[in-house]
């Protein structure tokens, strides 16, 4: 490794960390029932970072919900590979600010150091950070000798994605490349620098029954009337069985079991219920639902049913009321080989067939991503793999990943069978999408290092 590399990545850590606590700072939630001003603030931001980077070419290209997604360039020569560098600059709610140890959108070190929080810290906006690092540090030690590099940043992956497939589609000559890196998963472990190699899709419904006009006196009411939420919780409970078994008809229909080289792969992981209990802070008292050998299976392999947000009355306006109305939301993760369309309808479908009493039920669908997987055979991943291990200083291990990219598939619906490399700076302990989160700091300098050692291998 070139040491001097090492130790410029290490003597700059305290400029990438205030870099990217000026970027957590920004509350990008791109969700429609939040003020998307801040979307905007950061799609700024970021341009500006852009600017100061040297990039050129810098634009916004824009869907129809208006969130920006950023655009930049760093050539070199039509001799050298491109490479297209993603990552987002939106990120999810703070869910509930009081189980915060720490302000949500104030970057805040750990006691020990070795950790940031914050929303957005590990999911994505290191991701960008990362980026410009390496870029910054290939254009210093190759001058011209290092890849084609083109940046785009996201703006609405937490929401979906929804116009990320028309931005591709209208610039797709603008974004040409021979590869792309998607810095948006994350490692296995702390300190155990993985690729991604499948990811599950997505899709979501939104649910609401009504079966009065306004909420009730209970005790003048009920009895005669049905109550929406014990009817909304028998169809929910009907989606699956007591082991999660999803019991929609023809639902799995397509799913591609993994081969008995992944099987070989996940099992050299070292999965363990204990492992998987710590990580995921699960009860002592709770019970998995499969055994110790199928948990990475039952995560990255199968589909699950998952209720995201349940609203029946108010929890702190509790009364003695018949209430009127019912609602969830129901989020599906497909496993390779399901359709994220076809899963969707078969869902709503089984949903309006459950539904009793002449209740009325209105859903809504989401837009949805399909399931991913990518051929690992080609240079750059083993490229990818042997700078990332030194980095590290440990072996790198190809995963799977229970969680959807939607831009992952559709850059392959763009640009066809090119290299796509899923890396990030995850890991199981920095509760992304949940109170919070945080950057794990010894792996972000690693990843920035891996990443700086991927573009001078390609030089």
């Amino acid at each position: 490794m070139d040491q001097q590399l090492k130790k410029t990545v290490h003597d700059n850590m305290a400029s990438y960390i205030d870099r990217l606590s000026s970027l957590v700072r920004i509350p990008s939630i791109s969700f429609d029932n939040f003020d998307q001003k801040y979307v905007l603030d950061s799609a700024e931001a970021v341009k500006k970072m852009f600017e100061e980077a040297g990039l050129k070419n810098i634009q916004f290209l824009t869907p129809e919900s208006g969130r920006h997604t950023v655009y930049g360039e760093s050539l070199t020569s039509p001799d050298k590979p491109t490479i297209l560098l993603y990552a987002h600059h939106d990120v999810q709610p703070p869910m509930r600010e009081h189980l915060w140890n720490t302000k949500p959108f104030e970057a805040t070190l750990s006691a020990d150091g070795e950790r940031l929080y914050g929303r957005g810290t590990a999911d994505d906006k290191a991701g960008i950070i990362t980026h410009l690092a390496a870029l910054e540090l290939v254009r210093a030690s190759k001058k011209d000798q290092g890849p084609n590099l083109k940046f785009i940043i996201e703006g609405e992956e937490e929401s979906g994605s929804a116009g990320f497939a028309q931005i591709l589609k209208e610039h797709a000559a603008l974004l040409k490349c021979d590869a792309v890196i998607v810095a948006d998963l994350g490692n296995f472990a702390r300190g155990t620098p993985s690729i991604t190699t499948t990811l599950r899709g997505m899709s979501a419904v939104s649910v609401e029954l009504k079966a009065t006009k306004a909420p009730l006196h209970s005790g003048s009411w009920s009895g005669p009337i049905p109550d929406v939420g014990q009817v909304l919780c028998r169809i929910i409970a009907n989606l699956t069985d007591g082991k999660g078994n999803i019991l929609i008809p023809h639902f799995e229909d397509g799913l591609v079991p993994p081969t008995a080289e992944e099987l070989a792969s996940y099992k050299s992981l070292g999965m363990t219920e204990e492992i998987f209990r710590n990580d995921g802070g699960v009860l002592s008292e709770t019970k998995l639902l499969v055994p110790e050998d199928e948990i990475l299976l039952a995560n990255w392999r199968r589909p699950s049913i998952t209720v995201t947000a349940m609203e029946v009355g108010n929890r702190k306006n509790a009364g003695n009321v018949l209430q009127d109305s019912a609602y969830a939301r129901i989020g599906i993760r497909l496993a390779p080989g399901m359709d994220a369309d076809r899963c969707t309808d078969l869902l709503v479908d089984f949903i309006k067939q459950q539904v009793p009493f002449g209740i009325t039920c209105e859903i809504t669908t989401e837009d949805g991503a399909n399931p991913f997987v990518t051929d690992t055979s080609h240079p750059f991943f083993k490229l990818m793999s042997e700078s990332m291990a030194t980095a590290y200083e440990s072996p790198t291990k190809f995963i799977g990943c229970g969680a959807s990219i939607p831009g992952a598939e559709l850059f392959r619906n763009t640009f066809g069978n090119i290299p796509i490399l899923l890396t990030g700076l995850e890991d199981p302990e920095c509760n992304a999408h949940g109170e919070n989160e945080s950057l794990y700091l010894p792996d972000f300098e690693r990843g920035i290092l891996a990443e700086a050692l991927f573009f001078e291998g390609l030089s």
